[in-house]
């Protein structure tokens, strides 16, 4: 039997840094807990690299709560420091736990397909480095990008094609509710 949990807004992560999650005035707002303090916890993101390398600190009065397990519910505020590393899957509960959120490790892994490499933003292309597009989640193209054999590779394996200018959008948010459309 698999217990069905209610969800609030989903919230999308792009960047390193401390996020506030709270009442109102937050970068995560919750709305559907009387319980949540107006700063309640800090989601602490050191690296995007993988998962383990997020944190969170309670700061509230009623608590922040981690499910590692559908049978265990440790409250943060017990840890060192009173914060703990969030992992692929952890359950988080604020308040009194009527507002409750699933910790999501979504990597996102660019391959950049341009027709020459000095058309690509030299900024942008610090930021990102080129794979093969066996391992990439998206295909970065620019408009004028030839058609040759990695780049029909990624389309018959249907990974999605981007523009440069999605990419650009993205790196400027530091934290959304919606995923940026892969049509901007």
């Amino acid at each position: 039997e698999q217990e069905e949990e209610e969800e609030e807004d989903k919230y999308y992560i792009f960047k390193n840094g401390t996020y506030s999650v709270g009442r109102k005035g937050c970068d995560i707002i919750i709305h559907k807990d009387k319980g949540v303090s107006r700063i309640h916890a800090h989601i602490m993101v050191d690296e995007m690299t993988q998962s383990c390398q997020v944190r969170i600190r309670d700061l509230s009065k009623y608590g922040t709560f981690i499910n590692k397990t559908l049978s265990s519910n440790k409250k943060v505020h017990h840890f060192p420091n009173k914060q703990t590393s969030l992992e692929d899957g952890d359950l988080l509960s604020f308040g009194t736990g009527n507002a409750t959120f699933r910790f999501s490790y979504v990597p996102l892994v660019l391959y950049i397909c341009c027709a020459e490499a000095s058309q690509m933003n030299h900024h942008l292309q610090d930021k990102v480095s080129s794979i093969g597009y066996e391992d990439c989640t998206h295909v970065i193209v620019d408009q004028h990008v030839p058609l040759k054999r990695d780049l029909l590779d990624a389309i018959v394996a249907k990974k999605p094609l981007l523009r440069t200018s999605w990419l650009e959008l993205v790196a400027e948010r530091s934290i959304q509710t919606k995923f940026p459309d892969c049509c901007s």
